[in-house]
C-alpha cells in the first residue's frame, strides 16, 4: 500500500477551516477543473455532507469516481474511501484538523491508495499530491 501526506496552514480558526473542508461544493474551488456533486445527503439533516453522504467527482458530465464520508469528528477528522471504482482497490482519505494558535489551523491531509494494476499506485498519488498542495493553498488564500 502506498501513501501520501500534505500539510497546510490556514490563517483561521480550526471551526472555520472544518466548516470549510466539511462542505463537498468546496472542492470544486480547490479542485478546478475537477467538479464536485453530492449525490447522497447523509442522513443528519443538519450536515447533508456528513457521515454517509457521497459525492462524484469528475469533470463535465463524465463523473467516475464516487467517494463516500465515512468519518466526520467536528472540528478534528474527516475520513472518505472511493467506492464502485474498478481501478482502485483501496482508497482512505483523511483530513486532520489542529489549532496551532488562536487563528491558525494545521490541517493534515493523508490518503492511502492501492490500484489494482501493479505499479500505478504511485502515478495516481503524485498527481493527487500535487493537486492536494495546489488546491489547499488555494482555499488558505480564500480565508
Amino acid at each position: 500500500m502506498h501513501a501520501i501526506q500534505i500539510k497546510k496552514e490556514f490563517n483561521a480558526p480550526v471551526a472555520q477551516v472544518f466548516e470549510l473542508l466539511s462542505k463537498h461544493a468546496t472542492y470544486n474551488i480547490a479542485f478546478a477543473p475537477m467538479q464536485v456533486v453530492r449525490i447522497k445527503d447523509s442522513a443528519d439533516p443538519e450536515r447533508p455532507d456528513g457521515v454517509g453522504s457521497v459525492r462524484r467527482m469528475g469533470i463535465g458530465p463524465i463523473k467516475p469516481l464516487q467517494e463516500q464520508i465515512t468519518v466526520l469528528e467536528p472540528n478534528q477528522r474527516i475520513e472518505y474511501k472511493i467506492i464502485k471504482n474498478p481501478l482502485i482497490k483501496h482508497h482512505l482519505g483523511t483530513i486532520e484538523f489542529q489549532q496551532v494558535a488562536d487563528h491558525k489551523t494545521l490541517v493534515t491531509y493523508s490518503i492511502e491508495l492501492q490500484a489494482r494494476v501493479p505499479f500505478v499506485s504511485k502515478a495516481i498519488l503524485a498527481q493527487l499530491k500535487t493537486a492536494i498542495k495546489i488546491g489547499l493553498s488555494k482555499l488558505a488564500k480564500s480565508l
